[in-house]
């Protein structure tokens, strides 16, 4: 049923012309962002997206193993499973020979950013579970 789906977006969609490129080989652009809660069973769901800055490239999609409490600790562990992603890519990049300049890795929820950057007590208490 899937292969069909997508058989029929892709028959659908035959025409849309979809540009791909990059601005500069040493900035990589990474988005991702979590919605909570939607699956069965509570789970939430990531997707993240890798861009050279026209047209996004590698992307993920997919259900998270953990059952979160929150909102906020969806979007952590969205991060955490798309950050290698990242990684990766920069560390192939660096093989090739490009010298990254500048990494970017987006969110759209300030409470995870906060928690990135200042540690989890920075969040209140809700977030006094996460050890790592």
């Amino acid at each position: 049923m899937k292969l069909k789906r997508v058989l029929e977006y892709v028959k659908g969609s035959i025409d849309l012309v979809y540009t791909m490129g990059a601005e500069s080989l040493n900035k990589i652009q990474s988005w991702v962002d979590a919605a909570y809660a939607v699956h069965p069973y509570m789970k939430s769901h990531t997707g993240g997206m890798t861009s050279f800055a026209l047209g996004g490239f590698m992307g993920k999609s997919t259900k998270q193993k953990l059952n979160t409490k929150s909102s906020t600790e969806a979007e952590l562990i969205g991060a955490s499973n798309y950050l290698p992603n990242t990684i990766w890519l920069k560390l192939f990049m660096e093989s090739q020979g490009h010298k990254m300049d500048e990494i970017v890795f987006e969110q759209d929820n300030e409470s995870p950013i906060r928690m990135e950057t200042n540690g989890r007590m920075s969040a209140g208490q809700n977030p006094r579970h996460i050890n790592i």
